[in-house]
């Protein structure tokens, strides 16, 4: 009778494959100019890393083509000239023998488009890259929308919706005194001064719920800027 053990020494190992992580290429898509102007043009630019694992990753005139095509539904009409730009990134790395030289590590395409870009053309440039067998990602630069505030937070383009970490809301950043009824979700703008004692509570004016604990160390005053939608 044969053994377990003799079965086993019989066995073929089966050899698992590695997983090999696909080389990256990222989009970014930024408003440019005054935020008074309208249209305001974007700056559009796609950045691809160099891969040494695969040959093609490698070649930077292949990646540059590369970045050129993903562009493709920027490109100029019939007489007009081209906007979109191909550049090597390079970093500086020091060697063992102390020298120092400057190594091309990605290749970066660009373009200035007059308007924001249209979610198809945003597709297309996406299709492109994947299809060249990168793990794509496209971010778009969103600004805090209350003027003069500077502040904005690079965000997933196909997530508008979502709030950038400790921003009020997916346009508001969280410098503004803006806060939401946590019952009716009504949307208050706060103003404070110093309290000289023991500040009142803030109630919301419509379900009436506590937004601000009595005893503050400032006196709020909560303007109503919109009804929530459990208002009732």
């Amino acid at each position: 009778m044969k053994s377990p053990h003799d079965a086993a020494k019989r066995a073929v190992p089966v050899e698992v494959p590695q997983r090999v992580s696909r080389p990256t290429a990222t989009a970014t898509i930024e408003p440019m100019g005054q935020r008074a102007d309208a249209p305001r043009e974007h700056l559009i630019k796609v950045t691809i890393e160099l891969n040494a694992s695969d040959a093609r990753y490698a070649d930077k005139a292949h990646v540059a083509g590369t970045a050129r095509q993903s562009l493709g539904a920027y490109s100029p009409a019939s007489g007009e000239a081209d906007g979109r730009t191909i550049r090597e990134l390079s970093v500086s790395r020091k060697g063992k023998a102390g020298t120092v030289t400057s190594v091309v590590v990605a290749v970066e395409g660009s373009v200035v488009w007059p308007r924001r870009p249209p979610e198809d053309s945003v597709e297309v440039l996406r299709a492109a890259l994947v299809g060249e067998g990168y793990s794509v990602q496209v971010r778009e630069r969103r600004e805090c929308t209350q003027s003069p505030c500077a502040t904005d937070a690079m965000v997933d383009w196909q997530r508008p919706e979502d709030v950038p970490t400790r921003w009020f809301s997916n346009r508001i950043c969280g410098k503004h005194d803006y806060r939401s009824c946590a019952k009716c979700k009504s949307i208050y703008l706060l103003t404070s001064t110093n309290a000289a004692g023991q500040a009142p509570a803030v109630h919301c004016e419509v379900c009436g719920l506590v937004m601000v604990e009595w005893g503050s160390s400032k006196v709020w005053t909560a303007d109503l800027v919109t009804r929530g939608p459990a208002a009732g």
